[in-house]
């Protein structure tokens, strides 16, 4: 009984191993679509789900491909009848109506890259990570703004060391205090190391805050809280659907919360080094 019981247990290991492999290698499947490939040998059955799989990883990349394509077209074709478009407004002879055409265009402009960039997130980032000094990069970050006469201050508990991928921190971040500075006209960001590593860094304003039931809502792409639809302070509806894409492409979360200590939002991103 104890041989039979043990060929029994290998069977079903044997049976399961390539079971185990496929839901990891879904599991392991992210935005950037270079999840590792499975071995199409063993048994008839095996090699058939093992083929499927990787047939469909080569679709959707093919898809996502096909679709960053296109929208670079529409991008790129856009842009030549925007200018043709200002160069005409700069010639007009009515100054108010000039400055409000050139206002619209200035936004179709924004709008077009920023659904260009949502695309592009949606595929995870090409960007290598490396080794960086955190509190260096989030303290110029901060300087540019600061020179550029906006209220923005950092808080950090010192130097800290983060494998990541700096070029879409940088964006991430961006947003972020772009949209506490929309809202509140100020901004402040806190970054402390990760219990067991990594880092949180939060961005936190003195707004109106969100309501409640809308915290999750924002991040989906052209949702705006504000209702008037005014570009103003409405924007675009994308800085935060961008900011979180790219959190979940380096392996993070980025979550909002309303403070409770007087009003205010708050942004936290959680970032672990990136392998």
């Amino acid at each position: 009984l104890a041989v039979l019981a043990a060929c029994c247990w290998l069977a079903v290991r044997l049976a399961t191993r390539p079971l185990k492999q496929l839901a990891q290698a879904a599991d392991a499947l992210g935005p950037d679509l270079k999840g590792e490939r499975l071995s199409e040998d063993g048994p008839s059955e095996v090699a058939r789900a093992a083929r499927a799989f990787n047939a469909m990883q080569d679709r959707i990349a093919q898809y996502m491909a096909e679709r960053m394509q296109i929208l670079a077209s529409i991008s790129h074709d856009l842009q030549t009848p925007i200018t043709r478009m200002r160069l005409r407004v700069d010639v007009m002879d009515d100054d108010t109506q000039g400055a409000k055409l050139r206002q619209d265009l200035l936004e179709m402009e924004h709008l077009v890259k920023e659904g260009v960039a949502y695309a592009r997130t949606l595929h995870g980032t090409e960007e290598a990570a490396r080794r960086i000094d955190l509190d260096a990069l989030l303290d110029s970050i901060v300087c540019d703004y600061t020179d550029a006469g906006q209220d923005v201050a950092l808080h950090s508990g010192g130097p800290l060391a983060l494998v990541t991928r700096p070029k879409a921190l940088r964006r991430i971040v961006g947003n972020l205090v772009d949209n506490a500075l929309k809202f509140a006209g100020a901004a402040e960001i806190d970054v402390r190391a990760a219990p067991g590593g990594g880092a949180v860094i939060a961005v936190l304003d003195r707004g109106p805050g969100i309501p409640d039931d809308q915290l999750d809502a924002v991040f989906e792409p052209f949702r705006r809280v504000e209702t008037s639809r005014n570009r103003e302070t409405g924007g675009t509806g994308l800085g935060l659907a961008i900011a979180r894409q790219l959190a979940l492409a380096m392996g993070g979360t980025l979550t909002l919360r309303n403070r409770p200590d007087g009003g205010g939002l708050e942004a936290r991103l959680t970032l672990a080094n990136v392998a």
